[in-house]
């Protein structure tokens, strides 16, 4: 029998160890995917299962948040009827339904502007410095700076749109980024955006675009707030009522008990 070549048995015994190294390495990567998939509670870490999976739990949302708002309509009924039966009822009725209003349970209809934001049509040109790149995208800070400007300036409701979901500005709303996603009240939701707004529609779009105003600083980048921001002035737009959760918006702060007071 031939003696072993040194060289090629060195060989081999490369490839057994690299083998055994990629052996150990597929090993740990199927036991950490059936325990991502375990501790998750989803079925799948395939792209095409979780693209699935946050499709169906979107779905859900929306079921629950229509769920709510049909139930709130039936509450009205039930109050409407109630109201009808005394002076005093009545009273309250209408009582109730102003603080409603105040609190954005009801929707509202009246003269507006739309808020169109996107994020800038087409590629970032590729001359454009890293430092600069992030001023293409719609980030919750501008939403948030649009939505103030707004309230300084007469708005009496708003709401935020996307493609999916319609948001309405309370006195609780978060507008933030988690992440790489913006949440709207909790709510992911992503570029573009309708914010709409009921107030006086003359003096909104000037609010928005008086000189050294948002718009002028919208970007170090010229001509970038043409592309991502536009403004329609409307005769009526509604915003809807919250649809959110209400029982959970107050867990600490409550009314300040009179008899308490020293």
């Amino acid at each position: 029998m031939a003696p072993l070549d040194p060289k090629r048995s060195g060989w081999i015994l490369q490839v057994t160890l690299l083998s055994l190294v990629l052996g150990m390495l597929l090993a740990a990567a199927l036991k950490t995917q059936q325990s991502v998939r375990s501790s998750s509670g989803i079925p799948t870490t395939r792209f095409s299962g979780l693209a699935q999976a946050l499709l169906d739990e979107k779905e859900k949302n929306k079921l629950l948040r229509d769920e709510i708002t049909d139930l709130r309509a039936k509450i009205d009924k039930y109050e409407q009827a109630r109201g009808k039966e005394t002076t005093e009822a009545k009273l309250l009725t209408e009582e109730l339904q102003w603080v409603k209003l105040l609190a954005g349970l009801i929707s509202v209809e009246g003269k507006g502007v739309e808020v169109m934001l996107q994020d800038y049509p087409g590629a970032i040109p590729a001359d454009t410095p890293a430092v600069f790149r992030d001023d293409y995208i719609i980030h919750d800070m501008d939403i948030r700076d649009i939505v103030n400007e707004l309230f300084a300036n007469g708005t009496e409701a708003i709401s935020i749109s996307d493609r999916d979901t319609e948001q309405r500005i309370i006195a609780s709303t978060a507008i933030r980024c988690v992440g790489g996603s913006l949440q709207i009240n909790h709510v992911d939701m992503a570029s573009p955006f309708t914010i709409t707004a009921i107030g006086p529609p003359n003096t909104l779009e000037a609010g928005l675009k008086m000189p050294n105003g948002i718009l002028d600083n919208w970007r170090p980048i010229e001509g970038l707030a043409s592309q991502m921001v536009k403004i329609k002035r409307k005769d009526h737009v509604v915003v809807p009522a919250y649809s959110g959760n209400t029982s959970s918006l107050f867990l600490y702060a409550g009314p300040l008990n009179s008899e308490r007071k020293r």
